[in-house]
């Protein structure tokens, strides 16, 4: 199992990577990085409610293609995600291997607070809210054998020290994608389901209008659940 879970998570690290890094004409994006292993966990109450994230460890923040230092990671002081999406709307796509989907609406919170140390500027003071949002969309996909991924959209606004750092316009609004990958016992389609076991992930921002690269990052992440499943059933 911890060989599966090790596996799975580089493949998301690796997946992500490409996504972002490979590309020589990537628009402008800032984006936080979840590493493998992290504390946090992801929940549904099974009642219609949203899809809630508590204290998910955040380690860093990039940015890509930015105005101002370009590539440069920000190391993370104890940053935080938490979110709570809309309600949810419906549930489907069961099958013997329990490989089944939750989807949530539009509305709830997304936030990623803490500290951000700078290269060459003055950090990011400890509890700061570096993230501030709202989702318009979640997804949860059941790979099977205990493994879910999480897909999330949302727009939101960034801390002003942030967004100079990176020379980004301060009140720049921000259009998102977020994946996490998290271990949870399989349960009926639509049921409750809740971990502690938290993985790799990302939470992938752009400047409103999302250019086509963004549109991409999300086309690529549509395709991770399955590919996320060849592994473990190679393994």
């Amino acid at each position: 199992m911890k060989t599966k879970i090790l596996l799975i998570a580089a493949y998301v690290a690796l997946t992500l990577a490409g996504l972002l890094v490979s590309r020589p004409a990537l628009a402008v994006q800032l984006d936080f990085n979840i590493s493998a292993p992290t504390s946090g966990s992801v929940s549904y109450d099974g009642t219609g409610g949203g899809l809630i994230g508590t204290n998910i460890e955040v380690d860093n923040a990039v940015g890509l293609s930015t105005p101002a230092n370009a590539n440069v990671t920000s190391t993370c002081l104890s940053c935080v995600l938490n979110f709570t999406s809309g309600a949810f709307v419906n549930a489907g796509g069961a099958n013997t291997n329990n490989n089944g989907w939750w989807r949530f609406g539009s509305g709830g919170t997304i936030t990623i607070t803490g500290g951000l140390q700078l290269q060459g500027a003055s950090d990011i003071p400890l509890g700061s809210t570096l993230l501030s949002g709202s989702f318009t969309s979640a997804f949860v996909q059941d790979l099977g054998s205990q493994f879910k991924v999480t897909f999330g959209s949302f727009t939101d606004t960034k801390h002003p020290d942030l967004l100079a750092y990176y020379g980004l316009a301060p009140g720049s609004p921000f259009e998102g994608a977020l994946t996490l990958l998290f271990g949870s016992a399989n349960t009926g389609v639509g049921d409750a389901f809740s971990s502690t076991s938290v993985f790799s992930g990302n939470v992938v921002n752009a400047p409103v209008p999302v250019p086509a690269a963004a549109v991409l990052f999300g086309s690529g992440l549509i395709g991770l659940a399955l590919r996320a499943r060849r592994i473990r059933l190679t393994v």
